[in-house]
């Protein structure tokens, strides 16, 4: 494409080579124009141009925005195994959490310009717990704990709580980790106002 070699010409650390590497697992072809992509080919050419740059520092905004699932696994995968290492910091915003769990070193969670959460995965395994009820008894003692979130699905009630020591928790039902998505959802819920109130 000459609109790599456009790029060679502006950016230093770009390797045409490497974008063209990338590329040979699209649906993009050689020669093709950018004015004729999909808008699923521009998200990819755009990753192979990012995949391209020898960056000490990586900031992806919804990079797989417009991708099938099967190109976003590919691109997850690729983007560690020849983009990662100990000298490169990646920093990665997204709403699809569940996709990108597996390679997280930290997280941050902003909420209007806040920041509701930010610590080590380490560390997120070891605060938060998930806890699936569906004896009544065991959900008032749960609910005596304080739980930072709490709904009801196919007829059990899950709850994530923050701090609460696990063996406290193992007897009231089935434990685990949330998942980041979970968490996110529990952690980052808005204060609902009554309407009928004054």
């Amino acid at each position: 494409m000459s609109f790599f070699s456009l790029l060679s010409n502006i950016h230093p650390n770009f390797s045409q080579a490497k974008a063209q590497d990338f590329l040979a697992g699209t649906d993009i072809r050689p020669g093709a124009k950018i004015k004729n992509l999909s808008k699923g080919m521009i998200a990819q050419l755009h990753l192979a141009v990012v995949m391209a740059i020898d960056a000490r520092l990586l900031v992806l905004d919804e990079p797989t925005l417009g991708l099938d699932i099967t190109y976003r696994k590919r691109f997850y995968r690729r983007l560690l195994e020849d983009y990662m290492t100990e000298e490169r910091t990646l920093l990665i915003t997204t709403h699809q959490v569940d996709e990108i769990e597996f390679m997280l070193s930290d997280i941050m969670f902003i909420r209007d310009g806040e920041l509701i959460v930010h610590m080590q995965m380490e560390t997120v395994n070891e605060k938060y717990l998930q806890l699936i009820v569906s004896d009544p008894a065991s959900l008032e003692k749960a609910r005596a704990l304080g739980p930072v979130f709490t709904e009801t699905r196919f007829g059990q009630t899950v709850m994530i709580f923050d701090g609460v020591p696990r063996g406290t928790l193992a007897a009231l039902g089935q434990l685990s980790t949330p998942t980041l998505s979970d968490l996110f959802v529990a952690l980052m819920q808005r204060e609902t106002f009554n309407a009928g109130a004054a």
